[in-house]
């Protein structure tokens, strides 16, 4: 017998890994490395936020948080009140995009929504074929705080500064089933306002103009020159000034 072959025979067989003890939970896995910079620009957005449906009749309190969790950093939202959003139920982190936006994450690491930062402190994402969901900062929309008497008036309406199409009337009168009433001149162009606005309110910093039941609604932001723009901006744009 070789000395190869004697030395084999007298070394202990590989021991196989013990299996958990039964009923233990697995550790976790380790949460994502993220980049300094990435850190930082998190800490910088890091919040309580509000995510809402566009018309604002859904919406719950979803705090982003600057430590690392799962696929990216913490979120803290309680899921019984955001499942009336029901993409909520796949987020389990967050993550600041370079381009300035933020990327809600499922436990997979992939987007679930992508939110684009808007106006007063609030940011806006467009789920294809669920619809347009707002996350604002409260702290941020408290400082810029829009009152009704700002807006209260006539404003006119066009697709390009300078060429109005269409002028209504944002009434300082309760309309029903909420908000305040809206009226609309004669001679207004028939297809644009198809969704038949009847009421107005103030959600989040934005003008929320409303259809017959509530059914359809339309967002504006302010926008610099003091106007007012929908938002987001899909096909032809829909602008807001005073006459």
């Amino acid at each position: 017998m070789s000395l190869g072959t004697a030395a084999a025979q007298r070394a202990d067989p590989p021991t196989a890994p013990k299996p958990p003890p039964q009923g233990a939970t697995p550790a976790p896995a380790a949460a994502a490395k993220l980049d300094p910079t990435v850190r930082e620009a998190a800490a910088r957005v890091a919040a309580p936020f509000r995510l809402t449906s566009a018309d604002g009749s859904r919406g719950c309190a979803f705090a982003l948080k600057p430590d690392s969790a799962g696929a990216g950093l913490a979120v803290e939202f309680d899921r019984a009140a955001c499942a009336i959003i029901g993409f909520s139920a796949q987020v389990t982190a967050w993550i600041p995009d370079p381009s300035g936006s933020i990327r809600l994450l499922n436990a997979q690491g992939r987007t679930v929504a992508e939110f684009t930062e808007g106006t007063g402190g609030s940011y806006e994402a467009l789920r294809e074929g669920d619809g347009v969901y707002f996350l604002a900062n409260p702290a941020v929309a408290d400082g810029t705080e829009l009152r009704a008497e700002e807006v209260v008036g006539d404003w006119d309406l066009a697709r390009q500064a300078g060429t109005p199409v269409c002028r209504w009337t944002l009434l300082d009168a309760p309309a029903r089933g909420g908000g305040f009433r809206l009226s609309v001149q004669d001679g207004c162009d028939a297809a644009l306002l198809r969704f038949g606005p009847t009421a107005w309110d103030i959600e989040g910093g934005n003008i929320l103009v409303r259809g017959e039941g509530g059914a359809a609604v339309i967002r504006f932001a302010r926008q610099e020159d003091g106007g007012w723009a929908r938002t987001p901006e899909r096909g032809r744009p829909l602008l807001m000034v005073r006459p």
